[in-house]
């Protein structure tokens, strides 16, 4: 085979048609190249192709399962701290309660108390009246006289300020409760309720918008491995 400048590869050159100044020509051998394999290498082959391909629609379908359970897990994660905020509200709440209790009697007892103490200074006074001619009532009982100390204004201004540290707390309270927060309070079952649908619905949802595209992949997949299979067949067949 002769390969020229101008001609290209050609089997033969024409002398008396040759132009040496304008083309060039060199003498050359062209081997095809064929390369060749036995038939279990090539069956070898295919069949690594196909497990790679099922290798990959199986991870697909291994990601989607992951971020299912990693979508149900969070919500899971999301309604516990939730229910936990919630259940530390009423906890607070029912402290609040039980503190607004013990102030009232409290209060019950100190006006209790101031009322005992008026009635006793007042039948003091008229067994002093009684007993004037004695000298009053501790010189006729010969007993050092006792004097009365009130302290119920001090418990006074303590149930005070307990009873506006509790209002001032309610306020606080009700001013950062959300909508979520309230509508949990007002409903308790929901508490119970929302983080078991939660996981559920979850895994419906992701279902619905992975599912297709599982689907699909998974038919390719099995078309492409009928496809090879009948490949194979095919060229079993004419080697045979």
């Amino acid at each position: 085979m002769w390969v020229c400048q101008q001609i290209g590869i050609t089997p033969c050159v024409y002398l008396n048609k040759f132009n040496n100044l304008a083309d060039f020509c060199v003498q050359v051998l062209i081997v095809p190249r064929v390369l060749y394999h036995q038939e279990e290498e090539m069956y070898h082959f295919l069949e690594e192709t196909i497990l790679l391909r099922k290798r990959e629609v199986m991870t697909g379908i291994t990601i989607a399962m992951l971020l299912g359970l990693g979508a149900t897990g969070t919500a899971t994660g999301v309604s516990a701290l939730v229910t936990q905020h919630q259940r530390l509200s009423q906890l607070q709440m029912t402290i609040d309660e039980d503190l607004l209790r013990i102030e009232k009697s409290i209060s019950s007892l100190e006006r209790s108390i101031s009322s005992l103490s008026e009635v006793v200074l007042q039948n003091r006074r008229g067994l002093d009246l009684l007993l004037m001619q004695q000298g009053g009532l501790c010189a006729a009982l010969k007993e050092e006289c006792c004097f009365y100390a009130d302290h119920t204004g001090v418990v006074r201004d303590s149930m005070a300020e307990l009873r506006g540290r509790l209002a001032q707390r309610k306020r606080e309270r009700e001013a950062q409760q959300g909508w979520f927060e309230s509508w949990f309070n007002q409903s308790p079952w929901l508490a119970t309720l929302v983080p078991t649908l939660i996981g559920p619905l979850t895994m419906i949802l992701l279902t619905l918008i992975f599912g297709p595209c599982i689907l699909n992949k998974l038919v390719s997949f099995v078309r492409r491995r009928l496809d090879k299979v009948d490949i194979l067949f095919v060229e079993r067949m004419q080697l045979s």
